[in-house]
C-alpha cells in the first residue's frame, strides 16, 4: 500500500501475483546483466579488439540459448499448464522429456561449434587478423560450455514453471556471483585473456548446475518422472517450442548477418555493437523478468480455464513493461556517451555507441510492449503468433538496413534505425494480434 497526495493507491492482486513470480527472475536477469556489463567492462580494458572478437563469437554462443528454446519454451508451457490442472504426474513426464531432448542438441551443437569455428569467424570478414584468432579461440572453449548452459536454462525453466522462481533465483545468483569473481581473475592474473573470460564462464555454469542438480535430486518426485522419452509428449512439446526457437534463432541469424554490414565500417563498429547490446540488455533484462512471469501466470490460469483472470494480469503486465520503457527511453536519450565511457575510452567508440543508444531509446517502450504480449501469447500456448510476427519484421531488418546504412546519409546510423522501426512495428501489432484473438478464446469459452 503506498499513500500519495491523500490518495490510497493498493496493488491489484494480479500485480502482486506478476511482481511475486516476476522479482527473482528479475532479480537473476539483473545478475546475468550485472555479469556480461562486468565481463565487458573487464574485456574493455583490453581494447576494441578484445571487444570486437568477444562480440563477434558471442553470435554464435547466444545461438544456443535459441536453439534450447526448442524444448525448453514446450517442457515450460507444458509443465505450468498441468500445474493449473494439478496433473503432477504428467508435468514430470514433460520435464524428463525435456531433459533428454536437451542433451542431445546441446551435444550436436557445442560439437559443430568447435569444429566449425574458424568458418563461422570468416563469415564476417573482420579487418583484423589479431581479432579473427582471439575470437575463434574465445569461441572453441565457450563450446565447452554449452552443454552445461543448455541444460541449466532447462532446469530454470522448469522450476519457474512450478512457480518457485526464488529458488531457481538463488542457484542462479552462486553460480553469477562466482563468474564475476573469476572473470578478472582469469583474464588478467593468469594472463589469458578473452580465453580466461571464457574458461571463468564455464566454471560458473558448472557451479550452477551441480547446485540445481543436488536439488532436484533431494526433491526428484515434484520435478521429474521416469527419464524415459515419451514421443507423443515430445511431439507436443515441440510444436509449442518450434515457433520460439524459430523466432529466436532467425533473430540471432539476422543479428550476424547485420553485423557482417557493421562490420564494413571495421572492427570499432562490431565492438560499438556488441556494448550497445549490453547496455540495452537493462530494458530486455527487466521486461524479460515480467515476460516469463507472465507466460508462468498465463499458463497456469489458462490450464486452470481462469480466462477472465488473464485479462486482468496482462493489463497489469502491461503497466510494470510500459513504465521500464519509459526509464531506459529517458536514461539512452539523455547519457549515452555516460554509460559508453563506462566500458572503453577511445573517442570514436564513445561517440559512434552514443548514437546508438540514441537511436534505439525511441524504440524501447515498443520492445516492451513487443516482450510482454510474447509472454501472454506464450502462456497460452500460442507462440506461433509471436514467432510470425517477430520473424517477418526482423526479418526486414536486413533489407532496411541495407538500404539505409549504404545508399542514404545515415551511413551506420541507418542500421540502428532499422532495429528501431522493426522495433515499434512489432510492439504495436503483437498488442492489437492479442486483444483480438484473446476476445475470440474468451467468447469461444462463453460458448461452451
Amino acid at each position: 500500500m503506498r499513500i500519495f497526495s491523500n490518495k490510497i493507491y493498493v496493488l491489484s492482486p494480479n500485480m502482486l501475483l506478476l511482481l511475486k513470480l516476476a522479482m527473482p527472475i528479475i532479480g537473476s536477469s539483473l545478475l546475468i546483466m550485472a555479469f556480461n556489463i562486468t565481463d565487458m567492462i573487464w574485456v574493455g580494458k583490453l581494447g576494441s579488439n578484445a571487444v570486437a572478437a568477444v562480440g563477434t563469437a558471442g553470435f554464435f554462443i547466444n545461438l544456443s540459448w535459441a536453439l534450447s528454446s526448442l524444448v525448453v519454451m514446450g517442457s515450460s508451457v507444458k509443465i505450468s499448464h498441468m500445474i493449473g490442472a494439478k496433473d503432477m504426474v504428467k508435468s514430470g513426464k514433460y520435464a524428463s522429456n525435456g531433459l533428454i531432448g536437451v542433451a542431445i542438441m546441446s551435444v550436436i551443437y557445442s560439437s559443430f561449434l568447435y569444429i566449425t569455428a574458424p568458418q563461422l569467424i570468416g563469415f564476417f570478414a573482420l579487418d583484423s587478423q589479431e581479432v579473427i584468432d582471439m575470437s575463434v579461440s574465445y569461441l572453441r572453449i565457450s563450446a565447452f560450455g554449452v552443454v552445461i548452459n543448455m541444460i541449466n536454462i532447462l532446469l530454470i525453466g522448469i522450476i519457474n514453471a512450478h512457480g518457485s522462481t526464488k529458488l531457481s533465483f538463488k542457484l542462479s545468483f552462486i553460480g553469477t556471483l562466482t563468474n564475476i569473481i573469476l572473470d578478472p581473475l582469469f583474464i588478467f592474473y593468469f594472463k589469458l585473456g578473452i580465453d580466461g573470460a571464457a574458461i571463468a564462464s564455464i566454471i560458473a555454469h558448472t557451479l550452477t548446475l551441480s547446485l540445481f542438480t543436488i536439488h532436484i535430486r533431494k526433491n526428484r518426485g515434484k520435478y521429474f518422472g521416469k527419464i524415459k522419452l515419451i514421443f507423443n509428449n515430445l511431439k507436443e512439446q515441440l510444436k509449442i517450442g518450434l515457433p520460439t526457437s524459430v523466432q529466436r534463432v532467425s533473430f540471432i541469424l539476422i543479428s550476424i548477418v547485420l553485423a557482417r554490414i557493421i562490420a564494413e565500417w571495421g572492427h570499432v563498429a562490431i565492438a560499438v555493437q556488441k556494448i550497445g547490446v549490453q547496455i540495452e540488455s537493462i530494458t530486455f533484462m527487466l521486461t524479460g523478468g515480467l515476460t516469463q512471469a507472465m507466460t508462468i501466470a498465463v499458463g497456469q490460469q489458462f490450464g486452470a480455464e481462469n480466462y477472465n483472470k488473464i485479462k486482468g494480469i496482462y493489463r497489469e503486465g502491461l503497466k510494470l513493461s510500459i513504465a521500464i520503457g519509459m526509464v531506459t527511453t529517458t536514461i539512452f536519450l539523455v547519457v549515452p556517451d555516460i554509460l559508453f565511457k563506462v566500458f572503453v575510452n577511445e573517442t570514436e567508440t564513445i561517440t559512434m555507441g552514443a548514437n546508438y543508444l540514441r537511436i534505439l531509446a525511441i524504440s524501447q517502450i515498443f520492445m516492451c510492449l513487443e516482450m510482454i504480449t510474447a509472454g501472454a501469447f506464450n502462456g497460452l500456448g500460442r507462440t506461433d503468433i509471436t514467432a510470425k510476427v517477430s520473424v517477418i519484421f526482423t526479418g526486414l531488418r536486413i533489407p532496411m538496413a541495407y538500404l539505409l546504412a549504404l545508399y542514404t546519409i545515415l551511413e551506420l546510423n541507418g542500421v540502428w534505425f532499422s532495429i528501431t522501426i522493426s522495433s515499434i512495428f512489432k510492439g504495436i501489432i503483437l498488442f492489437l494480434l492479442f486483444r483480438s484473438i484473446f476476445r475470440k478464446v474468451i467468447n469461444r469459452q462463453k460458448t461452451l
